[in-house]
């Protein structure tokens, strides 16, 4: 049962490295489970490709354990197993500074339990056991912005907890509504139970999903529910702020849509007006989010804070793919969760080695640090010429396909919000590329030829990561099969 094994893998070494509390095994227990999961991720892939995706159930309905794991299930373990391996070997030279040597075996500890949890949010078929994932991977999210010990750092993290708490609030009431109606907790059962009795619940149906939605844009700061993120991701341990907005915003979105295509449906979204209506809210959210976070992004002094605001602006994009109503739009939001999670985990562990090297958080102190840290810098232009959309780099593969999708829905306006939010994507990321490289100030920093770089074994996963941006949008073949796979299963 390669689901129950990946997620009981990880909460079983998140256990261990609790009870061993030795700093060494505990980055050794980490690494090799992240490493193994990874692989059965890989195995669970191939095998859920086929006609019938792998299911397990334990127990009588509605109270029973359900798992349900298709091509798209299978798709975002990769993610969450394969990228999380990335942060984690990265982490294992960066975590001492930022956490304490004692506290080291408990951060393993809920990094391990995070991503167990994520994988549980994306392969249970019962609300009941998402919604428990959901509450847990909160807590695990908390903890590992908290874990730094510093004032500003309980403060981000209890807001973050005390928002995505709020955010599971709706949620829940979301979920109750459709029981209500349905009698059923799976999200299969409350499609089918939907089929039947929704000419009589059309109200409640509508108000159910209000309340998911709104939970939804809590738990992965869609503007303006987006407060808790930049003190989050910003004062994090760098490895954590990558986990954060690579992997953790991406569980609960996957999990929306399949609330929204898989319980719902399509026909019920796009022929019930009220529906019709909230999918418009959705959409404009997303554009306005797009726009919102990279303006707040430009007016950042500290980098990390830049590219925290950077996801707002992208998770914007997702949900105005969402709002789209078609395919072309669906498979465009989950191209993109793939391209924001490679793209935005490289530049946070950029971000972190740029600190923990130079002592520095300040973009207008950076000037010459493509000359001191070339590797580093190197990677942080892929990352963000990816942000920006240049062709060659999965970012512009990803705003090709919104571009198709809003052609496709006829909603043409979307294409100039589309092309400014480009625009200004480019207005914080590349001055600092530029300011590394280029000017007066960085060649008399290039001539005193002072070398700031990390070891090259050091960086390795960024370097992976970095390759993945370029890789992945060169032969985006086989990507873009599983996510229409994904989809074809829940549509």
């Amino acid at each position: 049962m390669l689901p129950g094994v990946i997620v009981l893998l990880l909460i079983v070494v998140a256990a261990v490295i609790s009870v061993a509390k030795s700093k060494a095994k505990a980055k050794m227990l980490a690494f090799s489970a992240f490493g193994a999961s990874t692989l059965i991720s890989f195995v669970m892939l191939a095998a859920a490709s086929g006609e019938k995706p792998i299911s397990f159930v334990l127990g009588a309905a509605p109270w029973n354990i359900s798992i349900a794991v298709g091509p798209l299930e299978a798709f975002m373990a990769c993610l969450f197993t394969g990228v999380g391996f990335l942060i984690i070997w990265a982490s294992l030279s960066m975590i001492e500074h930022d956490v304490e040597e004692k506290r080291i075996p408990l951060y393993y500890t809920l990094m391990c339990l995070l991503i167990a949890t994520l994988c549980g949010v994306v392969f249970f078929d019962n609300v009941v056991n998402v919604f428990v994932f959901i509450e847990v991977s909160s807590f695990a999210a908390a903890g590992i912005v908290i874990i730094k010990n510093q004032p500003e750092n309980l403060r981000a993290g209890l807001k973050y907890l005390a928002l995505s708490i709020l955010g599971s609030g709706f949620v829940l009431m979301g979920l109750v509504i459709f029981y209500s109606i349905t009698g059923s907790l799976s999200i299969s059962g409350i499609h089918a139970g939907l089929l039947s009795n929704f000419a009589h619940n059309e109200g409640s149906v509508l108000y159910a999903l209000a309340f998911i939605s709104i939970g939804v844009s809590f738990k992965s700061a869609l503007f303006p529910c987006h407060i808790w993120l930049p003190d989050a991701h910003g004062t994090a341990p760098s490895p954590s702020s990558a986990v954060l907005s690579s992997l953790v915003l991406k569980a609960y979105i996957i999990f929306y849509i399949k609330m929204l295509y898989g319980a719902v449906g399509y026909n019920f979204l796009s022929h019930d007006a009220a529906l019709a209506k909230l999918l418009v809210v959705i959409m404009v959210l997303g554009a306005v989010a797009m726009l919102a976070g990279s303006v707040m992004a430009i007016l950042q002094t500290d980098i990390k804070r830049m590219i925290a605001y950077s996801s707002v602006a992208q998770i914007g994009y997702i949900f105005m793919g969402l709002g789209l109503g078609n395919k072309l739009g669906l498979y465009a939001a989950i191209y993109h969760v793939l391209a924001h999670a490679v793209t935005k985990a490289a530049l946070f562990l950029v971000a972190g080695s740029i600190i923990e090297q130079t002592h520095n958080r300040r973009l207008d102190k950076m000037a010459g640090l493509g000359y001191q840290m070339p590797i580093t810098m190197t990677i942080f232009t892929v990352g963000a010429l990816s942000m920006v959309g240049i062709p060659l780099f999965i970012g512009f593969n990803s705003k090709w396909n919104f571009a198709v999708g809003i052609m496709d829905s006829q909603k043409f306006s979307l294409m100039v919000v589309l092309a400014v939010s480009s625009l200004l994507n480019a207005l914080y990321y590349l001055p600092m590329v530029v300011r590394a490289f280029f000017g007066k100030d960085a060649m008399e920093i290039a001539e005193k030829k002072v070398r700031l770089e990390r070891p090259v074994r050091d960086l390795m996963p960024i370097i992976i990561l970095a390759c993945l941006v370029i890789v992945i949008a060169a032969f985006s073949s086989p990507v873009s099969s599983l996510i229409y796979s994904g989809i074809a299963g829940i549509w």
